[in-house]
């Protein structure tokens, strides 16, 4: 495939299918690590896209760890976070490993006697000087800072990571435990079958995906994490403003600005409260004609991505991020952002990255 975001997210269904077949040697450092003890608490720290692809997993995670799993932002951890003990595990995530929030979080887990793994796409990144372990969750390449296949294959370690520490724990059976991998398995072609779906959609509204004035994208459950992202993704490669909400939360306040002039993107994740985002959907049409389902239901709109799976609703996140995905993959080819090189310059005043090493591959 091309390095392009469009190429990357053509790869993800491929990437997450090899990772499921190799992911007893590709969680395996991690696993060691949270084998050692009895956890009942998983902390997880990131920013941006990793902070969105571990919400995308975090529900999966606490059903078959059965313990809590929190997510919170590098900087807050390092200047706030302060309830921990040795009961809880810590991962901190980044894929090009030069955040330097993230690095100085890990840190502080380490000068605190934490438990910590740290989750990278670059093993040869700075942040290997920050962490005891650390260990790469199979992405292969990216060089595009606007994450695509990253995001997808980090939710997929992390469920895997959750399986396979499951398993070997002796909390999940042999049964639950292929049937949770083969379930991934599947998931990985209707990622696939989306790239072909969302695409088509995207081409069908181009006209009005590509004049957002102002985005509102409602998800819920792992696809909130799914919402997150899109709103990220859409922000950082269109110019436009997008936020995220959780899908009824989104009914109190946000609601109030919405307007013939607003778009509002509306991801059903099956499971319960999927016939309450169907509500919101014919609901939202009161305030603007501007709304997008992406659904498995069958419904008479061009502006609805209807796409028929069988993915279980702690998966959905997986085939959800990929429409936003496309959204900005396509519209990055059509806009330069005239900020970019005055936000080079704040970026470079600001240090939020460390420098690279020169042994990085990707970003």
């Amino acid at each position: 495939m091309e390095d392009t975001m469009y190429g990357y997210i053509q790869e993800s269904g491929q990437l997450v299918r090899d990772n499921v077949n190799k992911s007893l040697e590709l969680t395996k450092s991690a696993v060691d690590k949270y084998c050692e003890k009895d956890f009942n608490r998983i902390l997880i720290i990131a920013s941006g896209s990793s902070y969105n692809g571990a919400f995308c997993s975090r529900f999966f995670m606490e059903k078959v760890l059965k313990v809590k799993v929190d997510i919170v932002t590098s900087f807050t951890f390092e200047y706030y976070e302060n309830i921990y003990d040795e009961k809880t595990f810590v991962f901190g995530i980044g894929q090009s490993g030069r955040s330097v929030n993230t690095n100085d979080a890990l840190d502080k887990a380490r000068k605190n006697g934490l438990t910590a793994v740290g989750l990278t796409g670059n093993t040869e990144s700075v942040m290997k000087d920050h962490i005891d372990t650390i260990c790469n969750w199979g992405m292969g390449i990216e060089k595009i800072g606007f994450v695509t296949k990253g995001v997808a294959t980090l939710t997929a370690f992390l469920n895997l990571f959750a399986i396979e520490a499951a398993k070997r724990k002796n909390i999940i059976t042999n049964d639950e435990y292929n049937q949770f991998k083969e379930e991934m398995i599947c998931t990985s072609y209707e990622m696939d079958k989306m790239v072909e779906v969302a695409t088509k959609w995207y081409e069908d509204n181009e006209e009005e995906l590509t004049d957002l004035k102002r985005v509102q994208i409602i998800g819920y459950g792992t696809c909130h994490g799914a919402a997150l992202e899109g709103a990220l993704k859409i922000a950082e490669t269109t110019g436009h403003a997008a936020t995220a909400y959780e899908m009824e939360e989104f009914l109190h306040g946000p609601a109030i600005e919405t307007n013939p002039d607003r778009t509002v993107i509306i991801i059903d994740g099956k499971g319960k409260p999927s016939d309450r985002s169907m509500q919101i959907y014919e609901g939202v049409h009161k305030l603007t004609n501007r709304v997008f389902f992406i659904t498995d239901r069958e419904i008479d709109d061009k502006r609805v991505l209807t796409i028929k799976h069988n993915v279980p609703e702690y998966f959905n996140s997986l085939i959800s991020c990929i429409p936003f995905q496309i959204i900005s993959s396509k519209d990055r080819d059509k806009w330069t952002n005239p900020m970019d090189a005055a936000r080079k310059e704040m970026n470079d005043m600001l240090g939020y990255k460390s420098p690279k090493t020169g042994k990085e591959l990707g970003i």
